[in-house]
């Protein structure tokens, strides 16, 4: 049954009343024995019905209670009654209040069935497009400081991931536009999708330091941790020398996407595994479906050899995410 349309539900309701029109039968029944949603909702909607029918069920009256009514009329009137002594009506208040309480409580829970089956998938929607557009403009910022990182380089690379050493992973982007001012406090490496807190405070010296001393232990957890929910760009093979992306590179080269399940390569972590928001060296963004390669038939998640390494050739983009190495090497010098 299709919650978001509230035509279905008023036609299960005007069936369920026994006003709808001859001509809906057909469809009714069909819909009724194909979709179970359909029967538990004309069940509910039954029962609440019964209920208020009960409410309105009146006793039949007594026998000649015309008759009846009229002496006692009669009776009454020759009567000499005392002030002191004239009896009070009696009301049933308290079971009229209730039999309104009843009802309204009746009619508000059918009117809740109703609208919560229009209203629910209608409010998820909403709500996962805004965690989608919050993702895409939190990637614009770091567009920004992409571009201005660029700038103050000669050859106009972005943050560049090494081909060994300690800056030779992935979310090394994040420790490198910190040394150069140029995170704040409108960047974040958590998806807002998560809402949760990721460490920021990864530094270049700190990774220098740990990787001299052979601090495996601290070190991994330094690069796993600070790409946070992204995947960046490894660069590519370009005869037998590691070549990152710069600002003068195509303009739908990607360049930051969010993060891939590393047991099956190319699901998303965030978003419910819908899909991924791609960040593009031109500056824009694209919602991609989960598994889905971009225009020219390259998945941005592997490489040619269906591996989490540097891209093969120029057109061989991989996005990885902050652990990975552009050479799977262990990080450390013999």
């Amino acid at each position: 049954m299709t919650n978001e349309n509230g035509d279905d539900m008023d036609q299960i309701l005007r069936y369920a009343m026994n006003i709808h029109e001859p001509a809906e039968v057909a469809e009714i029944k069909r819909r009724l024995l194909s979709e179970p949603e359909a029967q538990a909702h004309l069940e509910v909607m039954r029962k609440s019905l019964n209920l208020l029918n009960e409410d309105r069920a009146l006793d039949p009256p007594s026998f000649n209670l015309a008759k009846k009514t009229i002496l006692r009329v009669q009776g009454v009137k020759t009567q000499t009654m005392r002030f002191n002594q004239k009896k009070q009506p009696i009301y049933h208040a308290e079971n009229y209040k209730n039999s309104i309480r009843r009802f309204d409580l009746l009619v508000a829970a059918g009117l809740l069935i109703i609208i919560s089956g229009v209203l629910a998938p209608w409010l998820h929607q909403a709500r996962t497009q805004a965690e989608k557009l919050a993702c895409a403009n939190n990637m614009r910022e770091f567009h920004k400081s992409f571009q201005h990182y660029a700038s103050l380089q000669p050859d106009g690379k972005f943050p560049f991931v090494e081909p060994n050493g300690p800056r030779s992973f992935a979310g090394v982007y994040i420790p490198t536009l910190r040394q150069h001012g140029l995170l704040g406090d409108y960047h974040s490496v958590s998806c807002p999708t998560n809402q949760r807190k990721l460490p920021t405070e990864t530094n270049l010296d700190q990774l220098a330091s740990m990787y001299q001393n052979k601090s495996n232990q601290g070190y991994q957890r330094l690069t796993k941790d600070a790409g946070g929910d992204y995947a960046y760009s490894l660069g590519y093979d370009n005869e037998g020398s590691l070549t990152g992306l710069t600002n003068k590179s195509a303009g739908d080269a990607p360049i930051l996407a969010d993060k891939t399940n590393p047991s099956t390569s190319n699901m998303a972590m965030n978003h419910g595994g819908s899909g991924n928001n791609v960040l593009f060296v031109g500056g824009h963004v694209r919602w991609l479906p989960a598994r889905k390669q971009n225009g020219i038939g390259d998945n941005i998640f592997l490489n040619e050899d269906h591996k989490i390494l540097a891209g093969r050739h120029l057109q061989d983009h991989v996005l990885a995410p902050s652990h990975a190495r552009p050479y799977g090497d262990s990080g450390f010098p013999d």
